[in-house]
């Protein structure tokens, strides 16, 4: 799905976009793509970050707009911008996010709401029967969305797990061949971004409880190598992937597929628990 830089400046129209929408977690800057519009509701850190891209891919190929996610109608204005400036949008992926027991109702119109809606958007502008060139969606939730439940963030968790359910939905909808659109999940453990800093006062907690040892989770690249991996497979379609780390390697992520489509069967029958794991001690170099 990527297209070298010689490509893109040849013929703008062929070439593949990725729309990131970023909020408060950080994860992850697909750089290898190489025509992206990205959106930020932190417009001084999305644009520390376009001038980064601009420096690299030049300024035809990078486009930065401030977007509050729970707002559709900034939403839908990023994705035509993409679709006016690269003539297609085929690859998006959703992870802006907060995590905030306080303000709950915020949560779920962020971290699920924005997630719906962008998705639906990307569906429409990709789907092939509607005049679109197919395309890859992947959508960022959390192991926590895997999980039987965790009391300190009850409402983070249903937002999650909301995200793991519409994701493979769609991936099993009986039109998805049609459609010509993958749909993927990252479901990354603990991972150190403005997200999980400072959490003492956001969630729920025991008195006394000490705040987490941070030290050894997961980095942003860890989780791009999972987006990568989603991005990569061609055959892959409904895949769940959690990234955890691996305690038994210093600085090398986990990339476990935990459900994987299996075409072969019924609809309803079709989600199937494969374990494919891979520790690339490179990976966070």
């Amino acid at each position: 799905m990527t297209t070298n830089q010689a490509d893109n400046k040849a013929d703008k129209q062929s070439a593949n976009t990725l729309n990131v929408f970023e909020g408060e977690t950080d994860i992850p800057r697909l750089t290898v793509i190489l025509q992206v519009l990205f959106c930020d509701v932190n417009e001084e850190a999305g644009r520390r970050a376009r001038d980064e891209l601009l420096l690299k891919y030049g300024e035809s190929d990078v486009i930065f707009m401030q977007c509050d996610v729970s707002d559709a109608k900034q939403l839908t204005e990023a994705f035509q911008r993409a679709v006016n400036e690269f003539r297609a949008v085929e690859i998006c992926t959703n992870n802006a996010a907060i995590m905030d027991e306080r303000v709950w109702e915020k949560m779920i119109d962020i971290n699920q709401v924005g997630v719906i809606r962008g998705s639906n958007l990307a569906l429409e502008h990709m789907r092939r029967d509607k005049g679109g060139r197919g395309g890859v969606i992947i959508n960022t939730a959390s192991v926590n969305g895997l999980y039987y439940g965790q009391w300190m963030f009850p409402v983070y968790m249903c937002t999650k797990k909301a995200i793991v359910g519409f994701t493979t939905s769609w991936a099993n909808s009986p039109e998805q061949e049609q459609h010509g659109v993958r749909w993927g999940v990252v479901c990354p453990d603990g991972t150190a971004t403005p997200l999980t800093e400072d959490t003492q006062d956001r969630i729920y907690r025991q008195p006394q409880q000490p705040p987490a040892d941070r030290s050894r989770w997961l980095r942003p690249a860890d989780v791009a190598l999972a987006f990568m991996t989603l991005l990569d497979d061609d055959d892959s379609n409904g895949d769940v992937i959690k990234v955890s780390r691996d305690r038994k390697i210093e600085n090398a992520p986990v990339i476990q597929t935990v459900l994987e489509m299996d075409r072969s069967s019924n609809p309803v029958d079709s989600l199937r628990v494969k374990t494919v794991i891979t520790t690339p001690t490179d990976a966070t170099q």
